[in-house]
């Protein structure tokens, strides 16, 4: 745990490791891709949840590396009730992971205690605790890759993936836009001080994605 504290102080010093609220932190190089048609929640048949996994995998993939070392990270709060308690006590003993961090939350008022330990990232290594998130079983499960500060934090039916720097991100939208949530269910986020000095280009069909979003994002 001291050395994930370490870690995310080291590339996240102004953020609380709490999934729900990343969009509202700066700083934070970050976007959304929701990866089921018409931004639905629920995969209509077993095909549709297969290829669900298969692209939770491919950003996953993307945003962290193969065979990175992460931090696997999930937390505790007091509102969760016995049953959630109880899953997560499984989720810590399957993957070993510690509770040691304790902090109060002033952006929703609650308190989390942070659960950790140290995994490394392959590709369909985790389906079962991706099902368990697709299926709202956990929630604001994160990883982080250790050397970069990525970060990889999946929801029922889509994920927010933040990256290093501006190009980072840029490359990752470039390869996914097609995914990113219309309807104004998207964000794009840039760390405005990296910003300064980023240089990119992007396809037609990529920058009017990027465009919808944006505007989206600012009404």
């Amino acid at each position: 745990m001291d050395r994930f504290q370490a870690d995310w102080h080291r590339f996240h010093p102004n953020t609380h490791p709490v999934g729900h609220l990343l969009r509202q932190a700066d700083g934070w190089n970050l976007t959304r891709f929701h990866l089921l048609p018409d931004n639905r929640k629920a995969a209509h048949d077993h095909a549709e949840l297969r290829a669900l996994l298969d692209r939770f995998n491919t950003v996953a993939t993307a945003a962290l590396g193969e065979g990175a070392p992460c931090h696997l990270v999930a937390l505790q709060s007091p509102n969760q009730d016995k049953r959630h308690r109880a899953r997560m006590e499984r989720l810590k003993r399957r993957y070993d992971l510690i509770p040691g961090w304790e902090f109060h939350s002033t952006s929703d008022q609650l308190s989390y205690i942070v659960c950790a330990g140290e995994v490394t990232w392959t590709t369909n290594g985790f389906n079962r605790l991706l099902l368990h998130i697709y299926q709202t079983d956990f929630w604001d499960i994160m990883w982080m890759n250790r050397d970069t500060g990525a970060i990889f934090r999946p929801y029922d039916a889509g994920a927010d993936i933040s990256q290093p720097t501006p190009n980072d991100l840029i490359a990752r939208i470039s390869t996914f836009y097609g995914w990113l949530p219309t309807g104004g269910m998207g964000f794009i986020n840039f760390n405005q001080a990296q910003m300064a000095t980023a240089r990119f280009q992007v396809t037609k069909p990529c920058a009017e994605a990027i465009q919808r979003v944006i505007a989206a994002q600012t009404k």
